[in-house]
């Protein structure tokens, strides 16, 4: 029987996410989706700040932003007459926060970039190829069964990961409620066409109708197809119209009051219908679920790629610790402790954006003043959309509440120069890959503890000592420790996905071994400086 650390059910961006990676922890993994091609079609068009930060630790940002633009303007229509131009102005890129925009990318763009990565770092997709059935093994482990071209296969896996979306074949072999609600009067068409007529290529377009119907339609970077979005109605016998362009052209039409705008060459079209729903537990035993498998919601505000992204990134470097005998399976458990919340949370704000954008009609005169001031708030909110794991477990905060920065929240960026040499890099640089990171400053001697998931930073300036069995970072202005708030002896420790795992102005000799005493019992003593 063919044997795999984990199985990884679905090749969207959550599922790529997990498989780059643990092929990078050196964990093995095989990655199965039933469709027999990439799927196509934009779907998700929004990639923040937080997940920007995660490609770049897996070493696929720059690609991203090559693909992506930075939308920054939106203009709102009610009807034929503009009713306003809405711009936010990009927020610039700083030391802390190399990542400041959310950018526009279609997900099919993401998935490629995902999957190109894949490959370099020896991975891939087995396209057509199903999951029919798994069991959980009482002797650990799960048993799947697979088929390929009517050819079944059974494969033993340490781990399955159910990323295979809002219909998900995992979760329903689990027996997992999907709890929430559908919405079966609030459906709408998107698709993927050329677009004629248009005076401005460069912004989106939202569009209000006197009839309560929206349309948006979002110019695609750097093609010439656009992404279209137009609320369905149901006829006078409650039937639902196809996704057409023919239905498609005649809201352009109506909802625009243009008759110069026309949609041509269809690439992709679909039909979606208002889902709030989401698990209320993440992990049965073996077997896990992720992204829209776990969670899905209203698509405006962006978070569907997103939350799946950070499931995936949250799960990833747990299952490697585990998997390699350094931490106890109980870590694992944290996964949905720390994510669910996170879940719950964009529900709730994904159905406010929601409705902000579909307000009654006796609310309509005032929309200019409502919605111009709600969607720049958003906006702004968005860039800043850093989920934090405060109240986790593997979160040690010991800093006060007055501190602007707290275990469980993502590990801020700095420049810094290597003493050896006085080579240029950053936080972020030294944060990448399979460890934890500690930053010390001032006097305090971090103990020994040797691991080889650990590696140890003394932040000092120019001309100090550094303190035995650690790197010296230098940082002459001081930005290292204005990000951190550091005092003269503090202590950071960073976990493998740039949260702060530990933060304390005042260690003991021991804080750091029990620090990780805590988080993996497992780890093993050996020295790696």
């Amino acid at each position: 029987m063919p044997e795999t650390e984990v199985l990884i059910v679905g090749a969207g961006p959550t599922g790529l996410t997990l498989a780059c990676d643990l092929i990078r922890r050196g964990i093995g993994c095989r990655v199965v989706e039933q469709n027999p091609f990439p799927q196509i079609g934009s779907r998700g068009f929004t990639l923040k700040p937080r997940s920007l930060e995660i490609l770049d630790d897996l070493g696929a940002a720059d690609r991203i932003v090559a693909a992506a633009q930075v939308q920054s303007r939106t203009r709102f229509h009610l009807g034929h007459p503009l009713l306003f131009d809405l711009r936010v102005p990009p927020a610039p890129v700083s030391e802390r926060r190399p990542y400041p925009n959310s950018l526009a990318i279609p997900e099919t763009s993401t998935e490629a970039i995902l999957r190109h990565r894949l490959a370099e770092l020896g991975g891939s997709v087995e396209f057509g190829c199903r999951l029919v059935d798994f069991r959980d093994d009482a002797d650990g482990g799960v048993t799947a069964t697979l088929q390929r071209e009517g050819v079944a296969e059974t494969v033993h896996a340490a781990y399955l990961v159910g990323a295979d979306g809002g219909r998900s074949t995992v979760r329903r072999r689990l027996g997992l409620a999907f709890s929430g609600a559908t919405a079966e009067d609030t459906r709408a068409l998107i698709a993927d066409v050329h677009v004629e007529g248009m005076d401005d290529h460069e912004a989106v377009h939202f569009w209000m109708a006197s009839d309560g119907h929206i349309l948006v339609l979002r110019p695609t970077p750097h093609a010439e197809t656009w992404q279209a979005v137009a609320s369905l109605a149901a006829d006078a016998d409650g039937a639902w119209p196809d996704a057409s362009l023919e239905y498609l052209q005649q809201a352009v039409t109506e909802r625009s009051g243009r008759n110069e705008i026309r949609v041509t060459d269809p690439i992709w079209l679909s039909v979606w219908r208002y889902n709030l729903r989401m698990v209320d537990a993440y992990r049965v035993r073996h077997v896990f679920l992720a992204g829209d498998a776990a969670h899905v919601h209203s698509p405006f505000g962006g978070f569907g790629m997103n939350t799946g992204i950070q499931d995936a990134y949250n799960l990833g470097w747990k299952l490697a610790l585990v998997l390699q005998g350094k931490a106890h399976d109980s870590l694992l458990d944290t996964y949905e402790a720390e994510r669910l919340p996170v879940a719950r949370a964009v529900l709730a704000e994904s159905d406010k954006r929601f409705s902000a954008t579909t307000p009654p009609r006796f609310v309509r005169p005032m929309v200019r003043f409502i919605l111009k001031s709600f969607f720049a708030q958003q906006q702004r909110k968005d860039r800043n959309d850093h989920p934090t794991y405060r109240a986790s477990t593997l979160s040690h905060d010991l800093v006060g509440r007055r501190s602007p920065l707290h275990a469980g929240d993502v590990a801020p960026d700095a420049p810094a120069k290597l003493a050896t040499d006085a080579t240029p890099t950053r936080l972020f640089d030294l944060f990448r890959g399979p460890h934890f990171t500690v930053l010390t400053f001032g006097r305090h001697q971090t103990e020994t503890v040797g691991h080889d998931h650990l590696r140890v930073y003394a932040v000092i300036a120019p001309g100090r000592p550094t303190p035995t069995g650690t790197t010296a970072l230098l940082d002459p202005q001081g930005r290292i420790r204005k990000a951190y708030r550091a005092r003269q002896d503090t202590l950071v420790i960073v976990r493998p996905d740039g949260y702060i795992g530990l933060i304390t102005h005042n260690p003991t000799d021991h804080t750091m071994r029990a620090y990780l005493d805590a988080v993996i019992p497992a780890h093993r003593h050996e020295s790696r400086p």
